[in-house]
Formats: C-alpha cells, structure tokens, sequence
C-alpha cells in the first residue's frame, strides 16, 4: 500500500481511541455542515438580490422531498461503509475492492433512475405535500433542476461512504470546500448579474455537487488501497451486492422513514400558509447545522464501532459508544446554545420580515434546544447498527419517526390546533420531535445493552 493510502486510511482497532475519533468526526461534521451551506447559500442569495419569499419558500417546499429520496440511497452507501470498515478489520484487500465497485455502479444506476422520476413526479409530489399554490411553481422548478443532477450526487455520497469507511473524511471535506465556494460564485452570478431567481440557485447548486463528486472519483481511482476504483470491478457483484442490502436496506429505510416523517410533516406545515413555510424554510437551515453535526458524529461512531466488530474487539466496542455519547453531547449543546442566542439575528440574513422571524424562534425554542436528545439516540442507533443489528435499529426509526408522529399528527394535533393562531399551531408540530426523540432513545438505551452483551457471548463464543 502507498504512502498516500496509509496517510488517509485508518485503523481504529488498535492505540488511543478519543484523539483518532475526534479528528474523523470534525471532517465528517464538516462534511454535513457544507451541504447544508448550499441550501443556505441558496436561500441568502434569494433573499439578499431578490426579496422573494416565495422562492425562499419554494427551496423549503422542495428540500424535504430531495431529503426523501436522498436518504434511502445514502442509506445503502452506509452499508458499504460498514463492511468496507469490516474488511479493513480483517485485512481484506480484495473483497473491500469488489464493494467498491458494486457500490459505485449501484450509485450511477440508481442516480439515473431517480433523475428520470424526479423530472416527470416533481410538479405531483408537491401537491401530494400541499405546497402552497403561490409557491409551487417555483419549487416544481428547482426540484427538477435538482433532479438532473441526481447521478453525480448519488455517485459522491456512495464514494464519501467509502472513503470514510477506510477512515478518510479529509479529503472529502476538501473536495467540498471547493463545491461550497463555487456555489455562492455561481449563486451570485445566476441571481445577481444574470437575474435569474429559482432555477440559478438550482443550476449553482447541481453544478457545485458535480464538482465534488468527480474529485472522489478521481482519488479514489488513483488510490491503491481499499477503496481504489479498478475497471474490472465496475460490476454487481452477487454476493457483495446481497450484503450491502442486507445491511444497508435497514439503514436506507431507517433514513427514508425520517424524511418520511418531516414530509408528513411539513404537509402541515404548508397548509398553515406562505408566511409558516417561508420561516420553517430559513430556521431548518441554522437548525439543520446542529443536526448534521449530530449525524456527523453518529458516522464516525458507526464507522470505528464496524472495524472493531470486524476485529471482535469488544472492549473498544464499548468505549467507543461512550466516547461517542460524550463528543455528542458536546456538539449538540454548544451548537444549540449559539443558535438559542443567536438566532434571530441568524435569521434576519435570510428576511426582514417580522412575521417570518417570530414564527423562526419558534422552532429555535420548542425544537433546536433538544438536539442533545436526539444526539444521544443518534449514538445508540449506530452503535446497534455497529455490533450487526441493522434491521433493529430500523424498526426504532419506525417507531420513533411513524408510528409516534403519526399518532401524534392525526390523533392528538388536529385537537389542539386554534383557527388563526399561526404560531400556536406551528409550535404543537414541533413539539412532536423532542418528545419522540426522548421516548425513543429511552427504549433505544434498552435494546443496546441487551444486544451487547449478547455480542459479547458471541465473540466470546468464537474465541474459545
């Protein structure tokens, strides 16, 4: 192996565990907070050079939508990490590189399927979501623009799984930094010099994240390691393409459930007018920077957890479950308290209007305060996702992001809402996430120290 893959491929099964997982978590975290920066970049630019609150509010019609079907592919890619990881583990060259391969043309394949049904179903899934008829033309143009790009983003977030697997979130926050700024220069030009509103910020958007993912491509072509791309294996492999369903499905419906979710609703949402929608758009944003950290560090906690299981290291197993615990609680409550602090004045980069801004700090009150919650339950997901029990972990998605908010939505909002009172009405929506994410993490808590005991018994099993 090169010296270049041993600079950027890490092993987590051996040496001092906290400093390793701090510096892959800080990329990762990076990682997530750039793309949410393009949605941001989107929505300043919009409401800095064009006033428009019905395009600012298209972006935040359309998001939930792109999330939707984003997420049950990432959640594929997220079973290639965890067996790449494995791989790694138990020092297998030549299987990690047959994932590879799978995974890369898997990611195309599916990319060119969901930019032929996004183009012809935008217009129809926004109505399914009630947008509001002022803003969806608007939306149904940046979700198609945003859907032709749909193969690049998919082949990125397919190879940025795989690079983090090996341990390398550097350069996959290099290769969005790049994206970051050529977005806000495209964003400028399409919005400010051209004149162009929605469909700029769309076109700047697709354009930045195909930059982003020809560079993964290129590194990873040009690795000897365990995420090189070889031409011979740019194939579906039966067997590695089995198992990366076998754990990445659960994964992949686990994420789709949670955008399921934030569809639903947002359905609600919308219906409570421009205004709501123009506000819940702008705050998901500086809310979404905390809640990507937190994913950020659910990754590398699943990541280092899935080396470890490939080892049967059990010990590390534990101490990084709570190591994790810890940089989480961390992340999530020092970013909570900037935007508790800050966030009116965050918002106003995006509007002036007062109205927008009161309904903004609702949310910022009744929900980014909690993301320490979620942040502990995110931890307990992966680590059960970590130790081999993908599907488990999902059915705690199902539960907690349908089953409860679903009760919630049709069978106890509708009772609590008060005709004409906007921000009542917004803060009951809310507060079916803290409340779910603490029920859930509750029972979460549970099955993780069952399940890792009965690892324990397995590995212990096979030792002897």
């Amino acid at each position: 192996m090169s010296t270049i893959a041993k600079k950027y491929e890490k092993n987590f099964t051996s040496g001092p565990l906290l400093k390793k997982m701090i510096l892959y978590a800080l990329p990762i975290i990076g990682v997530n907070v750039l793309q949410i920066l393009f949605t941001t970049a989107d929505l300043s630019i919009l409401g800095l050079f064009t006033g428009n609150d019905n395009a600012i509010a298209a972006v935040g019609a359309a998001t939930p939508l792109i999330n939707l079907f984003i997420a049950f592919f990432t959640g594929l890619s997220i079973g290639t990490n965890v067996l790449i990881a494995r791989c790694i583990g138990s020092k297998d060259l030549e299987k990690s590189r047959k994932y590879v391969g799978t995974a890369v043309f898997v990611s195309i394949s599916f990319g060119l399927l969901l930019m032929v049904l996004g183009i012809i179903l935008a217009e129809q899934l926004l109505l399914w979501t009630s947008c509001a008829p002022s803003v969806l033309p608007y939306a149904t143009t940046y979700l198609r623009i945003y859907f032709i790009g749909m193969p690049i983003i998919m082949l990125y977030n397919f190879c940025a799984a795989i690079l983090r697997a090996v341990g390398d979130t550097f350069r996959p926050l290099i290769f969005l930094i790049i994206a970051g700024a050529l977005n806000v220069v495209l964003n400028i030009f399409f919005v400010a010099v051209i004149g162009w509103d929605i469909e700029g910020v769309a076109i700047a958007t697709v354009a930045s994240n195909a930059v982003s993912g020809i560079c993964a491509v290129v590194i990873m072509k040009k690795s000897d390691g365990y995420v090189k791309i070889e031409r011979k294996h740019l194939k579906i492999y039966k067997k590695e393409f089995s198992e990366i369903f076998k754990i990445g499905l659960p994964i992949a419906i686990s994420k789709c459930l949670f955008s399921f979710a934030n569809v639903l609703v947002s359905t609600q949402l919308n219906a409570l007018g421009d205004v709501a929608m123009a506000a819940h758009s702008i705050t998901k944003e500086f809310d979404g920077f905390i809640l990507e950290a937190v994913h950020g560090v659910g990754a590398a906690t699943i990541a280092v957890i899935s080396q470890n299981y490939g080892a049967k290291n059990i010990v590390r197993i534990k101490k990084v479950i709570f190591l994790s615990l810890g940089m989480q609680l961390v992340v999530s409550f020092a970013l909570a308290s900037i935007l508790l602090f800050f966030g009116r004045s965050l918002c106003s980069i995006m509007s002036t209007t007062k109205e927008v801004l009161d309904l903004c700090m609702v949310r910022i009150y009744t929900v980014s305060i909690f993301y320490t919650v979620l942040g502990v339950l995110t931890v307990l997901q992966e680590a059960i996702r970590g130790i081999g029990y993908s599907f488990t972990s999902t059915l705690i998605s199902v539960f907690a992001n349908i089953i409860l908010r679903l009760i919630y939505l049709f069978a106890i909002y509708p009772f609590i809402c008060i005709i004409g009172d906007v921000a009542q009405n917004l803060q009951a929506l809310y507060v079916l996430y803290p409340a779910s994410w603490a029920l859930t993490a509750l029972i979460a808590t549970f099955l993780l120290v069952y399940l890792f005991k009965k690892v324990k018994r397995k590995f212990l099993a096979e030792i002897h």
